[in-house]
């Protein structure tokens, strides 16, 4: 063992000299800035530093000021190291890319710099010492970039401006009081423009139909993308679909008509509605799922009007599951979906009644007037979402793109529509608030393009304004969010919402939990206000946060109208599922999965109890069965 021991003594003793490391710190410095040469040896016994000239010890630190880029060479006996340290202007560049343009279009600044920090003016921000950032001038503008004692400038030229005739009777973008609208009650967008408005980002428009060569869409539409499911579909069938365009992709400040809300967003046209098979349903949620961020969908297949619960097509959610799965890169296409017209009817629909509307896959909107209130025809439910401007009283609709021409909602003629036929000003209904709300997502999107489909769900509930403040269905839920069943979290703001999506930790990996089948078959006492509940205790769900909740529900009963089915959650909120309300024919509930989103950030483990009431009399039924779903973060 000695010998070993003294074998590696000889061994350690003999080794050649080596410069340990030699570096110099920081490597990059502005002039007359100092770097921190440091360096260490073994085996050495003289060392030397170039072009200084200096004998220096075989470990050391040395701090020099170098006034041009220098390579330092380390020479200990025979051992040789070089570092260098550069010297960069404090403001090496700054550029604009273009110089000249129109208003509106994006201007991007690029700068390098060696400093500690950076500042822009305008907007006056601190920015990095080197990077890059758009800007959208609205006049001839210069921005300075201040680094330390240095400063550099460029100028941007922009051509004059050019107005969009409709744009002051767009009350849903800048609500001032036309035509008695209540000042304020828009989407809070037009700052939100500086900006972002769309550009990268691509909107499908699944409807019957649209213009493509609309003077005010065709800047933003891409025919080639486009697709015609009748292979001669004329436009002259495209009224709804071009009207529903115009709201999300109208060009701005191109002279002619009005805005979209994303008045830059690229669009597409898939006019599914002309022929509606359920194979063209299916195509028409996947296609362009590598190149399409949103999909638009001014329709769905709830019967409005009678009451009805309806299942969504079995391809329909093929195509939505696929489509939040593979789109985007695998952050998912994010679907816009309207809650439903059919609240003012004589069997009055909730939203909650729609297969479509509920799915867990879509964003479910409502409609609110330029009063801020509910549009009467607009239908609540625990799955709504939001709401957004759709209009509800005469000349307070909402004003957008019509067919080219006399053809369409607007004949040049008609009694409170513009003279020209190219533009209407009477376009309602959720298939009205599904696409502004689509528009709100294009500017999310462009905020921060890293969120998936779930984020923005969660973007647009965080970040909505409560409205119509005194109606009494207004409730705080477990986790301290203002929820709403006619509202949902409040109508969509612009602004706010890419102010939380630009800092929003996107990605977060999807967590569920899903309970056994509780079977219950109670009977459910006629007329009762009590009558029959059924708790689910959910223990170890891994459900921190819930975003989404399912209730998949069995009930036989000879008028399912007189029930009134509620899901409660200790601590936290409770969700109307299912309003006792006039049907005609009432629904048979029959394993229907009913969804809410009203449990936003609650957690998944607690109790979860299902409370059905019967509201009429001489109609009984038993509860069958029930489960739940729950869907969030960890």
């Amino acid at each position: 063992m000695r010998l070993v021991l003294f074998a590696a003594v000889i061994s350690s003793a003999c080794a050649p000299p080596s410069i340990t490391f030699f570096t110099a710190e920081p490597a990059t410095i502005a002039p007359g800035n100092t770097s921190q040469l440091s360096w260490n040896t073994t085996g050495t016994t003289t060392c030397r530093l170039e072009p200084l000239g200096m004998d220096v010890g075989v470990a050391g630190a040395l701090a020099v000021t170098p006034v041009a880029t220098t390579d330092y060479t380390l020479t200990c006996d025979k051992a040789v190291a070089t570092v260098r340290v550069k010297v960069v202007a404090a403001i090496a560049s700054f550029t604009a890319t273009p110089t000249t343009v129109n208003e509106g279009d994006l201007v991007t600044l690029r700068w390098e710099s060696q400093s500690t920090g950076c500042r822009l003016t305008p907007p006056g921000e601190d920015v990095p010492a080197s990077g890059q950032r758009a800007v959208r001038p609205s006049q001839d503008q210069t921005y300075t970039l201040t680094c330390g004692a240095s400063s550099k400038t460029v100028t941007v030229s922009v051509a004059a401006v050019v107005t969009d005739p409709f744009f002051s009777a767009q009350w849903h973008l800048v609500n001032t009081g036309q035509a008695g609208g209540t000042r304020g009650q828009d989407l809070s967008v037009e700052t939100v423009w500086s900006e972002f408005r769309g550009e990268g980002v691509r909107v499908s428009v699944v409807d019957d139909g649209v213009d493509l060569q609309h003077e005010d869409l065709q800047a933003n539409a891409s025919v080639a993308d486009s697709h015609d499911y009748l292979g001669n579909a004329t436009v002259d069938l495209a009224e709804h679909g071009t009207a529903v365009a115009g709201l999300v992709a109208a060009r701005d400040l191109n002279g002619v008509g009005g805005r979209g809300v994303a008045p830059r967003v690229s669009l597409v046209s898939y006019n599914f509605l002309q022929d509606s098979t359920s194979a063209n349903e299916l195509d028409a949620m996947v296609r362009g799922l590598a190149t399409n961020t949103i999909s638009s969908n001014s329709w769905g297949d709830a019967d409005d009007g009678t009451g009805q619960l309806t299942t969504s097509d079995a391809l329909w959610l093929m195509g939505v599951e696929q489509g939040t799965r593979d789109g985007r890169a695998g952050k998912g296409l994010v679907y816009v979906f309207p809650s439903g017209n059919g609240a003012n009817d004589r069997f009055p629909d909730d939203s909650n009644f729609d297969g479509q509307a509920n799915s867990r896959y879509v964003l479910a909107i409502g409609g609110v007037g330029d009063d801020g209130k509910r549009a009467g025809y607009s239908e609540p439910g625990a799955n709504v979402l939001a709401v957004a401007p759709s209009g509800d009283r005469a000349t307070h609709y909402l004003t957008t793109t019509d067919i080219t021409g006399a053809p369409g909602y607007n004949s040049g003629r008609t009694a409170g529509e513009p003279s020209n036929a190219n533009y209407t000003q009477t376009f309602d209904g959720t298939s009205a608030s599904t696409p502004v709300a689509a528009g709100v997502v294009a500017l999310v999107l462009q905020a921060n393009p890293s969120l998936t489909w779930r984020d923005v769900r969660r973007v647009l509930a965080l970040s909505a304004r409560r409205t119509d403040t005194r109606h009494p269905d207004w409730t705080m839920n477990g986790a301290g969010h203002a929820v709403n069943h006619d509202y949902g979290f409040g109508v969509l703001d612009a602004a706010a919402a890419t102010r939380v999506a630009k800092t929003y930790d996107a990605g977060v990996p999807e967590v569920s939990f899903t309970s056994p089948l509780m079977q219950v078959g109670a009977m459910i006492p006629d007329v009762s206000p009590t009558g029959v509940s059924s708790p689910i205790t959910v223990t170890g769900s891994g459900v921190r946060q819930v975003d989404f909740v399912e209730v998949t529900v069995t009930i036989t009963h000879t008028n399912t109208g007189d029930l009134d089915v509620r899901l409660v959650h200790t601590g936290g909120v409770s969700s109307r599922l299912h309003p006792n309300h006039s049907c005609s024919p009432c629904s048979a509930i029959d394993a229907f999965t009913f969804s809410s989103v009203r449990h936003l950030d609650e957690p998944g483990d607690g109790t979860w109890t299902l409370e059905v009431r019967d509201a009429a009399a001489q109609d009984v039924g038993r509860l069958v069965s029930w489960k739940l779903a729950l869907y969030g973060r960890p």
